[in-house]
């Protein structure tokens, strides 16, 4: 009979340390990610001033409901950019489909979320249908942002290193159709959520660029 309690307390204390150890991962994975939050939102953050009005989609609000995965990626990314390259701001992050509408009105080109009619052959019919998509914003898997003063060479050097440095895990799927929006790349699901506390692994910079990108224009 005492060597049935024995073997009871020993498997009582490893289920006991398994439990400590993985609420210990837990906690360390959730500190990540908040690091990952913080450091986003100590970037510079404003309006873009593309659509008519401000519409806040990057307050600490919009940052806090980000994917947590892309959030980290995101955070790796640009930090990255800014010890290498030079500043970033931050000028929208997730969007609530409120938030979304609000954005359209006054965007140029296609925007997600603003209502298109689209007209499809049905027999002899021709059949009209509103149609209203959803951005990958409202999904909290996109940012967009801004590299330095925001001219045409600064955010071509920025989707240049992205392109570059794969493994920090974030693309710009658009291109020059919208130079700010950027979203997780094939990378991301290699990206830890304690890479901001690690050393950061070398980074090849832009081509487009030879000097740091800055805030305020050159004279």
């Amino acid at each position: 009979m005492g060597n049935y309690w024995k073997i009871l307390a020993i498997a009582c204390a490893a289920w006991g340390t398994a439990v400590y150890a993985q609420t210990l991962l837990s906690r360390r994975a959730l500190s990540g990610e908040d690091r990952a939050l913080e450091f986003l939102k100590s970037l510079p953050r404003e309006w873009s001033g593309t659509s008519d009005h401000d519409c806040k989609t990057y307050e600490d609000k919009n940052i806090d409901r980000l994917s947590r995965s892309f959030a980290v990626s995101a955070a790796r990314f640009l930090k990255a950019f800014v010890e290498v390259q030079g500043a970033v701001t931050i000028t929208s992050a997730h969007r609530s489909e409120e938030e979304q509408t609000c954005v359209c009105v006054g965007e140029k080109g296609p925007c997600a979320g603003r209502p298109r009619l689209v007209k499809k052959k049905k027999g002899k019919r021709t059949v009209s249908f509103v149609v209203r998509s959803v951005s990958h914003h409202q999904l909290g898997f996109a940012l967009d942002v801004r590299a330095g003063t925001g001219s045409e060479d600064e955010f071509i050097c920025m989707q240049e290193f992205a392109q570059l440095n794969p493994q920090l895990g974030v693309r710009f799927p658009l291109g020059k159709h919208d130079y700010p929006h950027m979203e997780p790349g094939s990378g991301a699901a290699t990206v830890k959520v304690a890479a901001l506390v690690s050393p950061r692994p070398s980074v090849m910079p832009c081509t487009k660029m030879s000097i740091m990108l800055t805030d305020t224009p050159a004279d």
